[in-house]
């Protein structure tokens, strides 16, 4: 091998460690990436509402996790049938609570109709994917 190549391979080296890195740690930063597949207000508190879906999908799906930043709360989990990771992310916005749920790909539908049931009967549905 020659010499002048060693430094090159480390560096192909370190270049594919950090991507693999990256892609790993922006694994649940993409779920949240796209559009909702339903956005709701409600005039439940974010703290209710949270409560609610996280003691429902606590029994119904796997890897549950939470992150707050700001007045942002994002729920997410791992279904139980397929693996498909969902989350929801509650925001207070001029007296209300705005949910939107996410899916990374369709999914069984009782995660939604958990969701929806948390929010509702005060909940009025803005947009559907």
């Amino acid at each position: 091998m020659f010499r002048g190549a060693r430094p090159t391979y480390r560096l192909l080296l370190v270049l594919g460690v950090s991507s693999v890195i990256a892609t790993a740690c922006s694994q649940t930063d993409r779920l949240f990436s796209g559009p909702p597949i339903f956005t709701l207000h409600s005039h439940v508190s974010v703290d209710s509402i949270y409560q609610c879906i996280a003691s429902r999908w606590r029994t119904a799906a796997r890897h549950l996790h939470s992150s707050c930043i700001g007045d942002t709360i994002d729920l997410q989990a791992q279904s139980f049938y397929r693996g498909v990771n969902i989350g929801v992310r509650l925001k207070k916005r001029s007296g209300t609570t705005v949910v939107e749920y996410f899916e990374r790909r369709l999914t069984v539908p009782p995660y939604a109709a958990m969701v929806r049931h948390c929010v509702m009967p005060a909940a009025t549905r803005l947009s559907h994917r």
